[in-house]
Protein backbone atom coordinates (compact mmCIF):
# COMPACT_ATOMS: atom_id res chain seq x y z
CA UNK A 1 0.00 0.00 0.00
CA UNK A 2 1.18 3.50 -1.10
CA UNK A 3 2.00 5.70 2.10
CA UNK A 4 -0.63 8.15 2.76
CA UNK A 5 -3.38 5.65 0.94
CA UNK A 6 -5.87 4.29 2.98
CA UNK A 7 -6.95 0.12 2.10
CA UNK A 8 -10.14 -0.06 -0.59
CA UNK A 9 -11.06 -3.34 0.72
CA UNK A 10 -15.03 -2.58 1.88
CA UNK A 11 -17.26 -4.67 4.58
CA UNK A 12 -18.04 -7.23 2.09
CA UNK A 13 -21.23 -7.21 0.06
CA UNK A 14 -23.84 -8.42 2.59
CA UNK A 15 -22.40 -5.68 4.91
CA UNK A 16 -22.23 -2.02 3.60
CA UNK A 17 -19.45 0.34 4.95
CA UNK A 18 -20.47 2.69 7.98
CA UNK A 19 -21.34 6.13 5.66
CA UNK A 20 -18.84 7.96 7.56
CA UNK A 21 -16.76 5.66 6.13
CA UNK A 22 -17.65 5.67 2.91
CA UNK A 23 -18.58 9.62 2.62
CA UNK A 24 -13.95 9.47 3.05
CA UNK A 25 -13.34 7.58 0.50
CA UNK A 26 -15.86 8.94 -1.71
CA UNK A 27 -14.83 12.08 -1.28
CA UNK A 28 -11.35 11.60 -1.42
CA UNK A 29 -12.02 9.76 -4.97
CA UNK A 30 -14.46 12.68 -6.24
CA UNK A 31 -11.34 15.10 -5.37
CA UNK A 32 -8.96 13.27 -6.98
CA UNK A 33 -10.97 12.32 -10.38
CA UNK A 34 -11.60 15.69 -10.54
CA UNK A 35 -8.42 16.86 -10.47
CA UNK A 36 -7.69 14.21 -13.29
CA UNK A 37 -10.16 15.61 -15.26
CA UNK A 38 -9.08 19.43 -14.56
CA UNK A 39 -5.86 18.30 -16.16
CA UNK A 40 -6.94 16.54 -19.41
CA UNK A 41 -9.89 19.06 -19.66
CA UNK A 42 -8.09 22.09 -18.61
CA UNK A 43 -9.82 25.20 -19.44
CA UNK A 44 -9.74 29.39 -18.43
CA UNK A 45 -13.23 29.45 -16.89
CA UNK A 46 -13.33 28.07 -12.95
CA UNK A 47 -15.75 24.98 -12.41
CA UNK A 48 -18.00 27.44 -11.04
CA UNK A 49 -18.62 29.57 -14.24
CA UNK A 50 -17.94 26.04 -16.14
CA UNK A 51 -20.80 24.18 -14.56
CA UNK A 52 -23.12 27.47 -15.05
CA UNK A 53 -22.39 27.70 -18.91
CA UNK A 54 -23.28 23.95 -19.14
CA UNK A 55 -26.89 24.80 -17.58
CA UNK A 56 -27.46 27.52 -19.69
CA UNK A 57 -26.36 25.26 -22.77
CA UNK A 58 -27.90 22.32 -21.96
CA UNK A 59 -31.27 24.34 -19.95
CA UNK A 60 -31.26 27.76 -21.29
CA UNK A 61 -32.19 30.50 -22.25
CA UNK A 62 -32.95 31.10 -18.60
CA UNK A 63 -33.33 34.06 -15.91
CA UNK A 64 -30.69 34.70 -13.55
CA UNK A 65 -33.48 33.13 -11.18
CA UNK A 66 -33.81 29.77 -12.89
CA UNK A 67 -29.66 30.09 -12.98
CA UNK A 68 -29.31 30.98 -9.56
CA UNK A 69 -31.46 27.79 -8.43
CA UNK A 70 -30.07 25.73 -11.23
CA UNK A 71 -26.46 26.17 -9.72
CA UNK A 72 -27.55 26.36 -6.12
CA UNK A 73 -26.63 30.27 -6.12
CA UNK A 74 -27.90 33.15 -3.91
CA UNK A 75 -29.62 35.18 -7.30
CA UNK A 76 -26.51 38.42 -6.63
CA UNK A 77 -23.88 34.83 -7.27
CA UNK A 78 -25.72 34.24 -10.28
CA UNK A 79 -25.49 37.86 -11.55
CA UNK A 80 -21.97 38.30 -11.12
CA UNK A 81 -21.74 34.85 -12.51
CA UNK A 82 -23.34 35.83 -15.55
CA UNK A 83 -21.58 38.84 -15.96
CA UNK A 84 -18.26 37.26 -16.52
CA UNK A 85 -19.89 34.78 -18.73
CA UNK A 86 -21.28 37.96 -20.68
CA UNK A 87 -17.93 39.79 -20.29
CA UNK A 88 -15.92 36.62 -21.99
CA UNK A 89 -18.56 36.59 -24.39
CA UNK A 90 -19.81 33.12 -23.77
CA UNK A 91 -22.86 34.13 -22.81
CA UNK A 92 -25.48 37.14 -23.33
CA UNK A 93 -28.60 38.92 -22.42
CA UNK A 94 -31.67 38.82 -24.08
CA UNK A 95 -34.76 40.36 -23.65
CA UNK A 96 -37.40 38.12 -21.79
CA UNK A 97 -40.36 37.75 -24.43
CA UNK A 98 -42.84 36.77 -21.62
CA UNK A 99 -41.78 39.52 -19.38
CA UNK A 100 -40.74 43.10 -20.44
CA UNK A 101 -39.02 43.18 -17.43
CA UNK A 102 -36.75 40.52 -17.46
CA UNK A 103 -33.53 39.36 -19.42
CA UNK A 104 -32.78 35.58 -20.04
CA UNK A 105 -29.18 34.28 -20.50
CA UNK A 106 -28.10 32.27 -23.25
CA UNK A 107 -25.11 30.61 -24.68
CA UNK A 108 -23.28 32.38 -27.71
CA UNK A 109 -21.76 30.64 -30.41
CA UNK A 110 -18.46 30.70 -28.67
CA UNK A 111 -20.02 29.81 -25.29
CA UNK A 112 -21.44 26.41 -27.17
CA UNK A 113 -18.36 25.55 -29.01
CA UNK A 114 -16.09 25.98 -25.67
CA UNK A 115 -18.72 23.71 -23.79
CA UNK A 116 -18.53 21.10 -26.67
CA UNK A 117 -14.83 21.40 -26.60
CA UNK A 118 -14.39 20.65 -22.99
CA UNK A 119 -17.42 18.17 -22.86
CA UNK A 120 -15.51 16.43 -25.68
CA UNK A 121 -11.69 16.29 -24.72
CA UNK A 122 -12.74 15.27 -20.40
CA UNK A 123 -15.46 12.81 -21.94
CA UNK A 124 -12.84 11.28 -24.31
CA UNK A 125 -10.06 11.05 -21.45
CA UNK A 126 -13.00 9.10 -19.05
CA UNK A 127 -14.02 6.98 -21.42
CA UNK A 128 -10.41 6.05 -22.34
CA UNK A 129 -10.34 5.02 -18.62
CA UNK A 130 -13.88 3.33 -18.33
CA UNK A 131 -12.90 1.20 -21.29
CA UNK A 132 -10.08 -0.75 -19.22
CA UNK A 133 -13.27 -1.43 -16.85
CA UNK A 134 -15.09 -5.31 -17.26
CA UNK A 135 -18.67 -4.87 -18.11
CA UNK A 136 -19.87 -6.02 -14.66
CA UNK A 137 -17.61 -3.32 -13.04
CA UNK A 138 -18.98 -0.95 -16.02
CA UNK A 139 -22.50 -2.34 -14.64
CA UNK A 140 -21.77 -1.60 -10.95
CA UNK A 141 -20.14 2.07 -12.44
CA UNK A 142 -23.57 2.75 -13.82
CA UNK A 143 -25.61 2.39 -11.03
CA UNK A 144 -23.52 4.50 -8.69
CA UNK A 145 -23.03 7.05 -11.23
CA UNK A 146 -26.88 7.38 -10.78
CA UNK A 147 -26.74 7.34 -7.09
CA UNK A 148 -24.32 10.11 -7.16
CA UNK A 149 -26.72 12.31 -9.61
CA UNK A 150 -29.41 12.06 -6.65
CA UNK A 151 -26.92 12.52 -4.25
CA UNK A 152 -25.66 15.82 -6.20
CA UNK A 153 -29.37 17.03 -6.46
CA UNK A 154 -29.65 19.44 -4.02
CA UNK A 155 -33.38 19.69 -4.26
CA UNK A 156 -35.83 16.72 -4.69
CA UNK A 157 -37.29 18.58 -7.81
CA UNK A 158 -33.85 18.84 -9.71
CA UNK A 159 -32.88 15.11 -9.05
CA UNK A 160 -33.12 13.01 -12.26
CA UNK A 161 -35.41 9.85 -12.68
CA UNK A 162 -34.46 6.71 -11.45
CA UNK A 163 -33.58 3.47 -12.62
CA UNK A 164 -35.79 0.49 -12.08
CA UNK A 165 -33.41 -0.93 -9.84
CA UNK A 166 -32.19 2.26 -8.14
CA UNK A 167 -36.15 2.70 -7.28
CA UNK A 168 -36.47 -0.87 -5.93
CA UNK A 169 -33.05 -0.13 -3.99
CA UNK A 170 -34.70 3.23 -2.66
CA UNK A 171 -37.92 1.43 -2.11
CA UNK A 172 -36.53 -1.30 0.09
CA UNK A 173 -34.14 0.47 2.37
CA UNK A 174 -36.86 3.38 2.17
CA UNK A 175 -33.39 6.19 2.00
CA UNK A 176 -34.85 9.45 1.81
CA UNK A 177 -33.32 10.81 -1.45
Amino acid sequence: MISGTRSTTTAGPETPAEPQVLAGRLRLAMIRLARQLRRHDPSELTITQLSALATVVLAGPLGIGQLADAESLPSPAATRLADKLEEAGFVARRANPADRRGVHVVATARGADLFARREQAGNAWLAERLGVLSERDRLALERAVSLLETLAAERPDCMPPLSEEHAETKEQTKMPI
